[in-house]
């Protein structure tokens, strides 16, 4: 039986300084499913769309689109994405209404800054890189015992990802498609206070075309992608504990405090200061 190992290894140069990163991903708190259906993908609960966690998603059939803060990414099948915490993000331009999309989201105890250059990008999966997805889904399919041994194969899969960027130029962001564009619009409506009829007149269209085409085309309504937004950006701005809650309202396009609690309270189950409290 051939041997898995080489005959020898040469001598290191030093038996003191071997192979060492300042800073390296550090994941905790792993969670390994799968989405099956256009409509999975596009949570409406509370918990599911806050996402205070690294959300790293990877289509095995059926291609689509993600909108990321506004940018349109492209991802074909076996190219993953990452969407780092309080990033909003959406999924569009879907192939076909069954799909099987692989996610894992995690926290990072260390290195989170690291990964930031993998952010608004497709990412390619060798067979390498495949590997260790594959390796992290055996893992969680298999006894809890076994379950823990995902983190030290996510990080290597996240170092090969950081490696992959670092050794590819990276690509050109595609042109905005229209509803990119419409997106954008809304959610700068949503802030400086237009009107959904202004948005309408700057695309070319009525407002009841733009609601129609929009939910048509990003598979939700606008108000329903609007409350989203406002949803993860007030999430993102009270972890700034300088800024008060009524600051917090103006800045997610809210005109009064009032509205504000509403809004929060109709989202979560929980004013505006019982939600900072739980963040």
């Amino acid at each position: 039986m051939p041997s898995r190992f080489p005959a020898s290894l040469p001598a290191p140069r030093s038996y003191f300084h071997g192979v060492t990163a300042s800073v390296r991903p550090v994941s905790q708190n792993a969670i390994v499913f799968m989405r099956t259906d256009r409509a999975s993908l596009q949570q409406k609960h509370f918990t599911n769309r806050s996402h205070h966690r690294h959300v790293l998603m990877l289509p095995l059939d059926t291609p689509g689109s993600v909108l990321v803060d506004g940018v349109e990414i492209p991802l074909r099948e076996r190219e993953a994405l990452l969407v780092l915490p309080f990033q909003f993000h959406h999924y569009i331009h879907l192939a076909a209404d069954k799909l099987r999309w692989l996610f894992v989201t995690f926290d990072l105890e260390q290195g989170a800054a690291l990964l930031n250059p993998l952010s608004y990008r497709a990412l390619p999966q060798d067979e390498a890189a495949l590997a260790l997805w594959e390796t992290i889904v055996r893992l969680w399919q298999g006894p809890e015992s076994a379950a823990e041994e995902i983190l030290p194969v996510l990080d290597r899969l996240l170092l090969r990802l950081l490696d992959q960027s670092q050794q590819e130029q990276a690509r050109a962001h595609p042109k905005s498609s229209w509803i990119a564009r419409a997106q954008e619009l809304v959610l700068q409506a949503t802030l400086e206070g237009w009107t959904l009829e202004a948005v309408a007149r700057r695309i070319g269209l009525s407002e009841r075309q733009l609601r129609t085409r929009f939910e048509a085309e990003a598979g939700v309504s606008i108000r329903c992608y609007r409350a989203n937004y406002q949803l993860h950006r007030t999430l993102a701005l009270m972890r700034d504990q300088r800024l008060s809650l009524a600051q917090i309202a103006e800045m997610v396009g809210f005109r009064s405090s009032a509205a504000f609690t509403r809004f929060v309270r109709r989202e979560t189950g929980k004013s505006p200061s019982e939600l900072r409290r739980a963040e």
